[in-house]
């Protein structure tokens, strides 16, 4: 089931008062036709306007959306939607959507006293342009029009939702558990490639060797492999 709000500040916002109204319940979907203050990851803001996708949907609190692998496990899901359109999109760690070169999504996982809550935003028609991009984004956005747009003027943000949160209440909570990470390395971006790894500031280089089952990044450093779990990383150019 889902609900559509013509505008809203946060659709992720406007979720957690239905969680704490008990209005939203596991699986369900929240649609925004806009966000006039949508924010991503680290609190940055996620430009919203119409045409584009921007939803919250209640995930169970159990393996593998309890824990650190959370948000590959959903990239994967909302990766393998996209290809039931046509789309191949690859995951760069940890929760962005990439296709063709241009991030086209991105997922903002929240949890509170048991209950999680992801927001998910898909540049469906169009996407910000390079003066709207903070100054070190790892890569320009792009949308699901410029790589086929027969394809997405015939999307709406309801049939993308619908499709996902029927994989979501299809899966075998148990077997997945065991077969995300399978998943996600095959969509893996930059996997086997030198990239730089930020964290805060501090900078690491090395091979993307993969994540392991926590959702980690394995980086083969000069000083050995390594797993980290939060950063921001971009490929090494050259």
């Amino acid at each position: 089931m889902y609900t559509v709000l013509e505008s809203t500040e946060s659709v992720l916002d406007y979720a957690w008062k239905m969680v704490a109204d008990s209005r939203f319940p596991v699986f369900d979907a929240l649609i925004a036709r806009e966000q006039t203050a949508g924010r991503g990851q680290y609190g940055r803001t996620w430009i919203s306007p119409r045409g584009n996708v921007y939803v919250a949907i209640r995930l169970p609190f159990k393996a593998p959306f309890d824990n650190t692998e959370a948000a590959m496990a959903l990239s994967c899901c909302i990766s393998a939607t996209l290809a039931d359109f046509g789309f191949d999109i690859k995951i760069k760690w940890t929760n962005d959507l990439v296709i063709e070169g241009g991030k086209v999504a991105g997922i903002l996982l929240e949890q509170k006293n048991g209950k999680l809550v992801a927001g998910i935003g898909i540049n469906l028609l169009s996407c910000p342009d390079s003066l709207s991009l903070r100054q070190n984004a790892a890569l320009p956005a792009t949308c699901l029009y410029a790589v086929n747009p027969q394809v997405a003027r015939n999307l709406t943000p309801e049939i993308i939702v619908e499709n996902l949160a029927a994989r979501l209440r299809k899966l075998d909570l148990d077997s997945f558990s065991r077969a995300w990470r399978t998943e996600a390395l095959s969509r893996l971006l930059w996997l086997n490639e030198s990239v730089y790894l930020d964290i805060d500031g501090s900078v690491v280089t090395g091979t993307l060797a993969g994540i392991d089952e926590r959702g980690g990044l394995l980086l083969a450093t000069p000083d050995g492999m390594r797993t980290y779990m939060r950063g921001t990383i971009r490929k090494v150019s050259g």
